[in-house]
């Protein structure tokens, strides 16, 4: 039964500031969304890394699959760096990691055609070869930098920041996700999170009833190895493109 659904009401479980610029742009359309954190980003502090990368050859590729990597690990560098380090060439894994990296005057930002990080390496892997540094997170795959090495590119590859396992469900968080027209969860790690987070029952239950709403191949495929029945993609994290889509999903919001 979905009569108890609340087809106005958004989750989105996520880590704070995620898709920022959505929240505005829902409720003018009659829209609600619930923000429910999901695991927490937690900076490695730079003295644990920052040496070694400063020893190592200076790269003229800088690779961020994460915005969280940007304060974590792009600003302690680029503060320690030579000051033409802004003028190197970044590629971001989405507009809201392009952003922040805009944010500290880099100026050579480049993203690919898709979300996440296999778009990227798509991206990156054909052209000329490349040293490139890697700024990422614990819980990012080996993928990435596997395949730009297999195309000959020298990648570096630093832990940044860890993802920290979120609180337990509130009761109150728990009821708006069993009752949300739509779910949204923007990485892998936040869906693992979830479901560990809900007992067995609940599992099976969210599995088949949630209108799940990813961002990239990867949520999507981790969407796919939990069980969920019915998952879409968002084609881009931008906040307008986001919003549009969303709005899709759920057919009797305003246009």
């Amino acid at each position: 039964m979905r009569s108890s659904v609340a087809a106005g009401t958004i989750a989105l479980l996520a880590t704070p500031g995620a898709l920022a610029g959505i929240d505005a742009r829902l409720a003018r359309a009659g829209l609600r969304l619930v923000r429910i954190p999901s695991a927490e980003p937690r900076p490695v502090p730079p003295s644990r890394w920052l040496g070694r990368l400063l020893r190592a050859a200076a790269p003229d590729t800088i690779v961020v699959t994460s915005r969280n990597a940007v304060p974590a690990g792009v600003a302690p560098w680029l503060r320690s760096a030579a000051p033409r380090a802004t003028r190197l060439e970044y590629w971001a894994a989405g507009p809201a990691t392009a952003r922040a990296l805009k944010s500290l005057g880099i100026r050579r930002v480049r993203t690919a055609r898709a979300l996440g990080g296999a778009p990227l390496g798509r991206a990156i892997a054909p052209g000329p070869r490349r040293t490139v540094l890697y700024l990422r997170s614990d819980r990012a795959g080996p993928d990435l930098a596997r395949r730009l090495r297999r195309r000959g590119h020298r990648v570096l590859e630093v832990v940044v920041y860890r993802t920290a396992r979120a609180p337990p469900l509130s009761a109150r968080a728990r009821r708006e996700i069993f009752s949300a027209g739509l779910l949204v969860v923007t990485s892998p790690s936040g869906l693992d999170g979830l479901v560990r987070r809900l007992a067995a029952r609940d599992r099976v239950r969210l599995r088949r009833s949630a209108r799940l709403v990813v961002l990239g191949a990867r949520s999507r495929s981790a969407a796919r190895s939990h069980g969920f029945l019915s998952v879409s993609v968002a084609p881009s994290a931008d906040p307008v493109r986001f919003t549009r889509y969303l709005l899709g999903r759920v057919p009797h919001a305003a246009s």
